[in-house]
Order: structure tokens, then sequence, then C-alpha cells
């Protein structure tokens, strides 16, 4: 059975709501970044079913390489944001975005 565009590209955007979800809903910085690599991962997959069924692509990898380049982004903002969300535990003791700072 070999999966079509329409099917990819709606589970693709299945994992964004479910990442958009966990932003808007979380109130703890770490699940919110793990929302945000949801977002990431679901733009990769549709960066690569655009260039598995050559829509718009000249070259069948050029998905591929696009998702590569997303992936690496959202590692170097996974890192940047768990640098962050250390910071805020040392100093709060809590990842909580909404907790009492007084």
């Amino acid at each position: 059975m070999n999966a079509g565009l329409n099917l990819v590209l709606v589970a693709s955007a299945a994992l964004f709501a479910v990442g958009a979800f966990a932003v808007v809903a979380r109130r703890s910085a770490l699940l919110m970044l793990i929302g945000t690599q949801f977002m990431f991962t679901a733009g990769s997959i549709a960066f690569v079913a655009f260039g598995r069924f050559g829509l718009g692509a000249a070259h069948a990898t050029a998905g591929a390489a696009v998702a590569i380049f997303a992936g690496a982004t959202a590692g170097a903002e996974l890192a940047v944001g768990l640098a962050i969300a250390a910071l805020i535990y040392r100093e709060h003791r809590s990842l909580a975005l909404d907790a009492d700072r007084g």
C-alpha cells in the first residue's frame, strides 16, 4: 500500500496541530519547546512529501535537503531553548511560565 500526498499532508497537519496545541495550552517552558519541535517535524514531513511526489521540485532530493536544514534549525532552537529553560529553573526553581516571580 502506497501512501499518497494527501494522506502524508493530513498526517503532517495533524502533527502540526498537536504541536500548536502544546505551545498554546501548556504552562511549562519545556513542553512548549517540545511543541515547537513537533511543528518543525511536521514542516519537515511536508517538505519531504512535496519532494517525493515532485510537486514544484526540479530534483527529487530538494524536499529532503530542505528538511535537513529545517532539522538543523530545530536542533539549534532546542539547544538555545533548553539553555534558557535551565536558567529559568535555576533562578526560580520552576519551569512554569506563570509562576509568581515576586
